[in-house]
């Protein structure tokens, strides 16, 4: 599943929200002073962007993404001597460029099949000096959703079908589970990094309170339109996840609803 130009998680990015777990992901690393830092599947370089701002003693951050179109945003985007732009795909990101000091993979990992994530995180390991120590988070991971927020998940697929009936339209139940969809556990993210060969390997799952305007974010991102209703026609999606998003906030009196996000890493 790739980005649909328009839907990429650009608005998500742009939360606050967004700002906070970068933060995280940022502390987790311990980039050296004047080290180098590799952002694996940089996109569209928001990720980059807020990485060199919380970390601005690095000496250069290498964004690394396989969508040209994504790139040329960046490159428009981040104008700075720090960062440079390497089109390749994650999982070749050895050979892309010289050793670096840390790896980060801002929530990139679900857009990767599962059966290749391990090759990703083996190729991080492989790009990475001695000592050198590679970083995840994710958003779409076996735990990410609270037990008691699921009545909140099923009132917002119920409104969201509800919206694209109303649009001559409906979910597609029956269909192959995408990428983004093909959740693992903390445990076995922790298991790929020790398989890669790191060691110090961690986890940790941190609750981050969704406003309204987070989730409406959300909504414009492609991989999840398609992971949560199905269709193929982002624009109907979006209009749809996000009717039913306001409905549901409003019938159940809402200001918040809480999510996990994962974050993962390991040592040379």
């Amino acid at each position: 599943m790739s980005f649909v130009h328009g839907y990429e998680f650009d608005a998500m990015s742009r939360r606050p929200l967004y700002g906070d777990v970068t933060q995280r992901l940022v502390d987790i690393c311990e980039a050296p002073a004047g080290g180098v830092v590799a952002d694996v599947g940089c996109g569209s370089g928001l990720a980059t962007e807020l990485l060199l701002a919380r970390a601005a003693h690095v000496g250069a951050v290498i964004g690394i993404d396989p969508s040209e179109h994504e790139l040329a945003i960046a490159r428009t985007r981040l104008r700075d001597p720090k960062v440079r732009f390497v089109r390749g795909r994650a999982q070749d990101v050895e050979s892309l460029t010289g050793p670096v000091d840390v790896a980060v993979l801002s929530n990139v990992m679900h857009q990767i099949p599962a059966a290749e994530r391990g090759a990703v995180v083996e190729g991080c390991h492989r790009l990475l000096g001695p000592g050198g120590r590679c970083a995840l988070n994710t958003l779409f991971y076996e735990g990410a959703v609270l037990p008691e927020t699921r009545p909140f998940y099923a009132h917002w697929l119920r409104a969201t079908r509800e919206a694209l009936r109303a649009a001559g339209s409906d979910l597609v139940v029956a269909r192959t589970k995408p990428v983004a969809m093909q959740t693992l556990t903390p445990q076995q993210h922790e298991e790929l990094f020790a398989a890669a060969g790191f060691s110090r390997v961690k986890s940790e799952e941190a609750v981050y309170a969704w406003t309204l305007r987070d989730w409406e974010a959300l909504c414009r991102y492609s991989v999840f339109i398609e992971g949560a209703t199905g269709i193929d026609d982002p624009a109907l999606g979006c209009a749809a996840l996000t009717q039913g998003l306001r409905t549901t906030f409003e019938r159940l009196e809402l200001t918040e609803v809480p999510r996990r996000w994962l974050f993962a890493w390991g040592v040379k």
